[in-house]
């Protein structure tokens, strides 16, 4: 059980900023008291190596590299700092479960769903975040064997702000469409689209 506790307890040091200070100023017992003796000693130097902080570096690169690749279009539409604060605050809320870049997209975009109930306003995110959610769910493994499809409604017209977000502009008035774009897993197992009316 010590070996256990004390992986756990140097997980906990990647992942959590404040972890640190709180053994720092309260000791190693604050975060596990059922180390051995060896294991608080090797924690305590770890706590002032600068590993750590190299580690932590990496950590949320990797985190981070998972949603800017998959999810392309969110990533363009909302502003680089609103961006940061809110993947800081899906990561407060969400610790790391997966490796998978697609289990760490799809729960961010549930996370921005939450957001956009609760208020969060930025224009064409609520369609933008549900088609990214759908196409990522499509590419699940256990989809790109079968026959999944998908359907995501839009207020707007997808072709035109899916070009300007492509083009790296932002989009403004881009006009009113009500469609749906459904989505499908074809024999090959790759996602396509097809605008309906």
């Amino acid at each position: 059980m010590s070996q256990q506790s004390f992986q756990a307890t140097l997980t906990r040091l990647v992942l959590d900023p404040d972890f640190r200070d709180l053994l720092r100023t309260e000791g190693i017992a604050a975060g596990a008291n059922d180390l051995t003796e060896v294991e608080r000693k090797r924690l305590v130097t770890i706590l002032d190596d600068k590993g750590l902080d190299v580690t932590r570096v990496l950590h949320k690169s990797f985190r981070l590299t998972k949603l800017y690749s998959a999810l392309p279009l969110t990533r363009r539409l909302i502003r680089p700092t609103r961006l940061a604060e809110l993947i800081g605050d899906f990561w407060d809320a969400n610790p790391p479960i997966s490796h998978y870049f697609i289990d760490e997209a799809i729960a961010f975009c549930d996370f921005l769903e939450d957001r956009i109930q609760s208020g969060l306003d930025v224009k064409y995110l609520a369609e933008i975040v549900r088609y990214e959610r759908a196409n990522l769910s499509l590419r699940r493994p256990q989809n790109a064997n079968s026959r999944a499809s998908v359907s995501v409604e839009f207020g707007y017209d997808p072709i035109i702000l899916f070009r300007k977000l492509a083009n790296g502009t932002r989009p403004r008035a881009v006009p009113e469409r009500k469609c749906s774009l459904v989505g499908s897993v074809n024999e090959k197992g790759e996602v396509e689209w097809r605008l309906s009316e």
